[in-house]
C-alpha cells in the first residue's frame, strides 16, 4: 500500500539523478543567495508568502473576493467567513514554517494543523478495512493514524541512516499521504500544505524567493495528471511514481532557475534607482498594462515602491488608472 514502506526497492533512473544533481548545485548556493539579499530577506519571504496565499486560495477555490483576499493576505485583516479564516490561518502556518521548517510531520502534528486551519470542523482520523472476514466491525477496521505513524517511523529511520535522497524520500511521503486520505475531511488541503513543508525540509529554499503555489497554479492540470498517474494501483502496493518524480524534480529545478534570475535582477536594482527602473519597465509595456505585469519584471521590489512609482507617474499625467483593485489596469497618456 505505502510507497515509503516499499521504498528500499526503488531505483532512481539516471535522468532523475542528473536533474537532482543540477538541483543540488543550486542548493549549494542557498547561503550565497541569502547573503546577496541580506537585510531584505525577511521582506522578500513575506512577499513570497503573500503570493503563495493568493494562489493557494485559487487552487482550493476559496470563496473570497480579490479585495478581501488582498486585505487578509497583505494587511492581516480579520476574517469574516469560514473561507477567509482558512486563508488567514494558512498564511500563519506558511509563515511559521519559513521561520522553522524542521517541523515534525507525525500524526498528531498533522491533524493539529488540519484542525487549526479548519476551526469550524472537528476533523478526526478515518478508518480503513483490514480484514473483510472478521465477524465484528471493530476487528475489521483500523485507524489510518496507525499506518501514517508507520510511514513516519520509516521516513525518520531512512533520514537517520541517509539511505535515500531526501527529495525522493519526501515526494514519496507526499504521495502516500495524498492517497491514504487519513482524515475524515480536508485531506487535499493538508496534502498541498504538507508538500510545501516537505520541500522546505529538503532544503529547496528557492521557495523563499519564488511562490511555490503560483508555480503550481500555473501548471496545476499537469500536476494533477502526474499525481493521479503516480497514485494508480497505490492501494495494491504498485504505485508508479517515476513520472511524478521526473515532473517534480524538473518543477523544482525551474524554481531555482527563476530564483537565480531574480537574484541577478535584485543585484541590478541595487545599483540603480528602483523607481527609475520601474518607470523604464512601464515604458516598455503595452499602452494598457497591469501592476501584475510590473511585478513579473520586478518580483523582489516592494509593493510600496511600485505604488509610489505609479502615483508619481499619475501625478505627472503620464498614466491614469482604469478601475480599482488588484486587477485594475493602467493606461499611458
Amino acid at each position: 500500500m505505502s510507497c515509503i514502506i516499499n521504498i528500499d526497492r526503488f531505483i532512481i533512473p539516471n535522468d532523475i539523478i542528473t536533474t537532482l544533481t543540477s538541483i543540488y548545485k543550486f542548493i549549494g548556493k542557498n547561503k550565497s543567495f541569502e547573503n546577496i539579499v541580506e537585510t531584505d530577506l525577511e521582506k522578500i519571504v513575506v512577499q513570497t508568502i503573500e503570493r503563495d496565499c493568493y494562489f493557494i486560495a485559487k487552487i482550493l477555490e476559496l470563496d473570497i473576493t480579490d479585495s478581501r483576499m488582498r486585505l487578509i493576505v497583505t494587511k492581516n485583516s480579520n476574517p469574516r467567513t469560514i473561507d477567509e479564516t482558512i486563508l488567514y490561518r494558512i498564511k500563519e502556518v506558511l509563515s511559521a514554517w519559513h521561520i522553522d521548517h524542521n517541523q515534525a510531520t507525525k500524526s498528531n502534528d498533522l491533524i493539529n494543523i488540519t484542525n487549526y486551519i479548519n476551526p469550524h470542523a472537528n476533523i478526526k482520523y478515518a478508518y480503513h478495512e483490514i480484514d473483510k472476514k472478521a465477524y465484528l466491525q471493530s476487528q475489521s477496521m483500523r485507524s489510518k493514524r496507525i499506518l501514517l505513524d508507520e510511514i513516519n517511523d520509516k521516513v525518520s529511520f531512512i533520514k537517520e541512516k541517509q539511505t535515500i535522497e531526501p527529495i525522493v524520500l519526501y515526494l514519496h511521503f507526499f504521495i502516500d499521504f495524498y492517497n491514504l486520505k487519513p482524515f475524515t475531511e480536508s485531506n487535499k488541503v493538508t496534502a498541498y500544505l504538507l508538500l510545501y513543508l516537505l520541500l522546505l525540509k529538503a532544503e529547496v529554499h528557492s521557495y523563499k524567493y519564488v511562490s511555490f503555489y503560483e508555480q503550481l497554479y500555473k501548471d496545476f492540470d499537469k500536476f494533477e495528471i502526474e499525481l493521479k498517474n503516480a497514485s494508480f494501483n497505490w492501494s495494491e502496493g504498485f504505485a508508479q511514481t517515476l513520472e511524478f518524480l521526473r515532473y517534480m524534480t524538473k518543477f523544482i529545478y525551474q524554481s531555482y532557475i527563476k530564483t537565480e534570475e531574480l537574484i541577478k535582477a535584485y543585484q541590478f536594482d541595487q545599483n540603480i534607482n528602483k523607481s527609475d527602473n520601474i518607470e523604464n519597465t512601464i515604458s516598455k509595456l503595452p499602452n494598457i498594462f497591469t501592476k501584475e505585469e510590473i511585478r513579473n519584471e520586478h518580483p523582489l521590489v516592494s509593493e510600496s515602491t511600485i505604488n509610489r512609482t505609479l502615483s508619481k507617474l499619475k501625478e505627472e499625467s503620464a498614466i491614469k488608472p482604469l478601475g480599482k483593485g488588484r486587477s485594475a489596469k493602467w493606461v499611458k497618456l
